[in-house]
């Protein structure tokens, strides 16, 4: 198939508005998952000089027991990034709730999207302005920030029950697919982008500078591709779920809609105890530990690999490409086995994976070994999220896909502030980060320890959630973000 025959095939939502729009929204989620990357290395960086901490070339010249004990702003510059993950966690932990009830039950989706992704694009811009008097208050920007971009991801994922009732389950199994692949592939392109730039500039080697140029095109190409999807693609939904009589006023939505949450939590716990139940379980915990990964990853291959803002960069351009053979992993193992045992293993492997780089690259006689590990970490999540979502798609009972779907969303970011926490309590009391990784990846061993003791046979499971008809599905049909 030539080329242009392909592009146009992965961008063929066959007069779908809303997919064309998500994709969009995808992509630019993924342009600012990199641009912070960048940016969180700079702003540890300043962290660390600050409170008068060797960086650099001169950390290495102090030799490998230097070790820095001073503290900025009553923290250790360390637990900045992940103190910031855990302000982030606890807001959409506390908020998402609200939010969820907000576009179930009133016409204001599109207008909540709109808002966080203005809000979350004006920080992007503001915090081109890093340097040493301004990054305190990046750091504070940044928490903010992340919670818009929660909120992102919440509001974009309402659209998704639509799509799938617009244009059939088959089909929106392909047009997921696409919106990750486009999402991964935008992010390696935006990397490679920040490292040519940067080198074809001269600063590679400043992390300040790399910064401020990562999130300046951080925020003109969101600017375009929020804007777009938003403005000529995501339309106004009215409410999904209606209300009472008499129940129509702000208060009165918000508690009818945690009531609600409540009811569809004891639902799931009395109805659904050999599948959907367990995964929403472990789905607390395993998200909680992937999603803090970038963030803690981050602070340990700084401090402790030495990698510096430039090394970093091709590190998760690195761990970008090691997810495409993940993906193709994914179908092998499920295929011998089933969905359950596959993402039971993917997330042991993660963990095996994590633990054995935080435990040995500190010691490593080369810093660039850490890009063999970040392939291994790549390798393992493009083996997590398609297993992940195939399990989600066979447990989801017929009917209530919208409700569970939003459900889903509120479990994946409840725990989401306690690795962050965990690894900032560690690094305070002066215990080696590794150990703050350790924590981190003993969330999927508990996830996968939740699914092998709690869930039925897999038969049962689909029995359970009226989808026996699905035992041979294709992993690559059921692909999520």
């Amino acid at each position: 198939m030539p080329p242009s025959s392909c592009c146009k095939r992965l961008w063929d939502y066959q007069d779908t508005p809303e997919a064309k729009g998500y994709a969009l929204l995808a992509m630019g989620r993924g342009v600012s998952v990199m641009a912070n990357v960048v940016f969180n290395a700079a702003l540890l960086e300043w962290a660390q000089t600050a409170a008068g901490c060797l960086t650099g070339e001169e950390k290495e010249a102090a030799g490998e027991d230097y070790e820095c004990t001073n503290k900025i702003y009553g923290q250790h510059p360390l637990a900045l990034i992940s103190n910031i993950a855990v302000v982030t966690g606890l807001l959409s932990a506390f908020f998402m709730p609200f939010i969820g009830v907000i576009l179930d039950f009133t016409s204001y989706r599109r207008f909540t999207g709109i808002l966080f992704s203005v809000v979350f694009t004006l920080i992007q811009i503001i915090q081109i302005s890093i340097g040493p008097k301004t990054w305190f208050p990046m750091a504070i920007l940044q928490s903010i920030g992340g919670f818009c971009f929660a909120g992102m991801i919440m509001t974009s994922l309402a659209y998704l029950p639509e799509i799938c009732e617009a244009v059939g389950q088959e089909k929106h199994s392909k047009y997921t697919a696409r919106f990750t692949a486009k999402q991964f592939t935008v992010q390696a392109l935006f990397l490679m982008l920040v490292g040519g730039l940067s080198y074809a500039f001269g600063i590679s080697n400043n992390s300040t500078y790399t910064a401020r140029l990562a999130m300046g095109l951080n925020a003109f190409c969101i600017a375009i591709l929020f804007g777009g999807g938003w403005h000529k693609y995501m339309p106004s939904r009215p409410a999904s779920r209606s209300l009472p009589e008499g129940k129509q006023n702000c208060t009165s939505v918000v508690m009818y809609g945690l009531k609600q949450n409540f009811r569809t939590a004891k639902s799931i716990y009395r109805q659904y105890k050999k599948g959907l139940k367990w995964f929403l379980l472990a789905e607390v915990f395993a998200q909680s530990s992937v999603g803090a990964l970038t963030t803690l990853s981050v602070v340990y291959l700084h401090d402790v690999v030495g990698l510096n803002t430039t090394d970093v960069n091709f590190f998760f351009l690195v761990v970008l490409l090691g997810t495409i053979p993940g993906a193709s992993l994914a179908p092998i193992v499920t295929k011998r086995s089933n969905p359950n045992v596959a993402w039971q293993i993917s997330m042991v492997c993660l963990f095996i994976t994590i633990v054995t780089g935080a435990f040995t690259l500190g010691d490593a006689p080369n810093k660039y070994l850490s890009f063999i590990w970040g392939y291994f970490v790549g390798l393992n999540l493009g083996w997590f999220y398609p297993t992940e979502n195939l399990f989600f798609s066979c447990v989801l009972p017929k009917g209530s896909e919208a409700e569970i779907a939003g459900f889903r969303v509120i479990s994946s970011m409840i725990l989401s502030w306690l690795p962050p926490l965990l690894f900032s309590l560690m690094v305070s009391h002066g215990i080696d980060p590794k150990w703050g990784m350790l924590a981190m990846a003993g969330f999927d061993i508990f996830a996968a320890f939740l699914l092998a003791v709690g869930t039925g046979k897999w038969e049962d499971i689909l029995l359970e959630s009226g989808r026996n008809e699905v035992q041979g599905v294709d992993i690559q049909d059921a692909q999520d973000e």
